[in-house]
């Protein structure tokens, strides 16, 4: 009678492919295989040992059809193992496959028993490894003990990341350990939390110790520290307020204190607002140009004919320069005009200074220096 069961397929991990029953015949072949598989894993572990190779033959397994002997071993380092496949090809006839794992998927290929007393969980239901930190163990509550958090094969159990999802659903709701908590008008100290039976061991400071449920915990963040406040408030209490909770914390003053410090630091934050720099900003001028970082019309950086730069004394040279550029510009304009006395005269040679101080005329001021005067032209050597 056909069934109108859907079949079963590879999709689960847990399930391979299905061919049908086991037949009598397939149990007498298993057995042949398992009784192979012994004799190929003594084997290999005497040549592994005749090729002189650092390597741990761990088990042999042959596939149904006894087309593939698959041998995995364990080494710390890197083995070449090409002289051994030969040897092992020659001895079994077959196609070798030589898998390497590590300590993890040795305990699961070996097994064992845990700390537990019951049978390690990689060899009993579990189908990969996952990660492992010691943050797990500090989420629920465990000495950092390496001999205590440490499987049979040397790595953290693997049990504490089954539970650690439970226990990170209590993350920051309840006070950890060594925490100070409000009991009425008194201060205490947690202890210890169960999370399995949902209480909490508090101690007071006079060396008296209750159990409280965790239900009954409740907790505040101070706004101006940010600190922590707990306290104990049973069913149909009043939640206590503010003031009578640092007062219990004696911690009123540091409050204070605090609270004063950050309105004093905002008061300096809005005196710098205006000028962001100290001080009010600079007028712009008149024609558009300037801002808060432009010099004044009458600071402009640089040098001017004076001979000065800034506010310092003069600088040397600078002078003869810029009269020397007015004295060659005075020339020019007699050349252009000649005097009417003077225009017979032959040679290119330099004016007399009368000539330079009856021609020479005042250069129109620099637009950024409105203020400049020219200077003396008795101050100035003749012109070339």
């Amino acid at each position: 009678m056909p069934s109108n069961r859907p079949s079963k397929v590879a999709s689960d991990p847990f399930i391979r492919e299905i061919l049908g029953p086991l037949q009598d015949s397939d149990r007498v072949k298993v057995r042949e295989l398992c009784q192979k598989e012994r004799e190929a894993f003594v084997k290999a572990r005497s040549l592994a040992v005749e090729h002189r190779l650092n390597m741990k033959v761990l088990r042999a397994e042959y596939l149904f059809d006894q087309s593939r002997l698959v041998l995995y071993f364990k080494s710390d380092i890197k083995v070449d193992f090409r002289d051994l496949l030969k040897s092992l090809g020659s001895a079994f006839r077959t196609r070798i496959e030589l898998r390497q794992i590590g300590v993890r998927d040795e305990t699961k290929l070996l097994g064992g028993i845990g700390c537990c007393g019951k049978e390690v969980c990689c060899a009993q239901f579990m189908s990969g490894f996952g990660p492992v930190s010691t943050k797990m163990a500090k989420d629920q509550n465990l000495s950092l003990n390496p001999a205590k958090l440490s499987g049979i094969c040397g790595r953290l159990l693997c049990c504490l990341s089954h539970e650690h999802e439970y226990y990170a659903s209590f993350h920051g709701k309840y006070p950890k350990v060594g925490a100070e908590i409000c009991i009425g008008n008194e201060k205490a100290k947690v202890m210890d939390i169960n999370f399995i039976t949902q209480k909490a061991l508090v101690g007071y400071f006079d060396r008296r110790k209750v159990f409280l449920p965790l239900a009954q915990i409740h907790g505040r963040k101070e706004p101006v520290t940010g600190r922590n406040l707990w306290w104990s408030q049973e069913e149909g209490q009043a939640e206590p307020e503010m003031a009578t909770l640092l007062e219990v914390y004696q911690i009123t003053e540091i409050v204070q204190k605090a609270k004063e410090a950050r309105e004093a630091k905002e008061a300096r934050k809005r005196e710098r607002k205006p000028g962001e720099g100290g001080g009010p900003p600079r007028p712009r001028r008149s024609d558009g140009s300037g801002g808060e970082n432009a010099a004044p019309a009458g600071e402009h950086p640089g040098p001017n004919p004076e001979g000065t730069s800034g506010d310092g004394p003069p600088v040397p040279g600078v002078a003869r320069e810029a009269g020397a550029v007015m004295a060659s510009g005075g020339a020019a304009e007699s050349d252009a005009e000649p005097d009417p006395g003077t225009a017979g005269d032959s040679g290119a040679g330099p004016a007399p200074e009368s000539d330079v101080e009856s021609a020479g005329e005042p250069l129109p001021p620099d637009d950024g220096d409105p203020e400049d005067l020219p200077p003396d032209p008795e101050e100035q050597p003749p012109a070339e």
